[in-house]
């Protein structure tokens, strides 16, 4: 069987065919982001997993996410990057861990890294806004620990703030 395809088809196809890729290339222009999952022996129905939301509006901002959950529990991080040149970076061993970053603006730096245990619950929450803040923050331990950081650097003079629980 021949296909019979003018000159004037052909064209249309080439047109929707280059129109389709470059919408698809345009769209899936993930910045350098990952994410690394380990558990051991976690029970699906339980939801004893590890979970990880990351959305980003902007270019060049970076994310790197690894977690590493006990068969008990497991961890949950969420990050929301609006602007340009943000990162941020989270470690969760153990279990029961639960990170949130938000980071409205441009050239902030956000790192977390926890260390709970799956009796015991550990919270971290940072909210950069402005330009150029940069947060860290290490928990550990078994008890059960909040932290919260706003930080609002409008003039890109923000000094650093670094919060460490044992």
């Amino acid at each position: 069987m021949k296909l019979n395809i003018t000159a004037t088809k052909r064209y249309a196809l080439m047109a929707a065919l280059l129109t389709a890729t470059l919408s698809v290339s345009l769209t899936i222009n993930a910045d350098n982001n990952r994410i690394e999952q380990f558990a051991k022996q976690a029970a699906a129905q339980q939801h004893q997993g590890n979970y990880s939301i990351i959305a980003q509006i902007g270019n060049n901002n970076r994310t790197h996410v690894s977690q590493s959950a006990s068969y008990q529990a497991g961890n949950f991080s969420s990050i929301y990057q609006l602007g340009y040149y943000n990162t941020a970076t989270v470690t969760q061993t153990g279990g029961n861990n639960v990170s949130n970053i938000s980071q409205i603006g441009r050239n902030h730096k956000a790192d977390i890294t926890q260390s709970g245990s799956a009796s015991r619950e550990l919270n971290s929450y940072v909210r950069q806004l402005g330009n150029r803040s940069d947060v860290q923050i290490s928990q550990s331990g078994s008890g059960y620990r909040v932290i919260s950081v706003e930080q609002q650097a409008f003039s890109s003079n923000a000094r650093p703030v670094t919060v460490e629980t044992y």
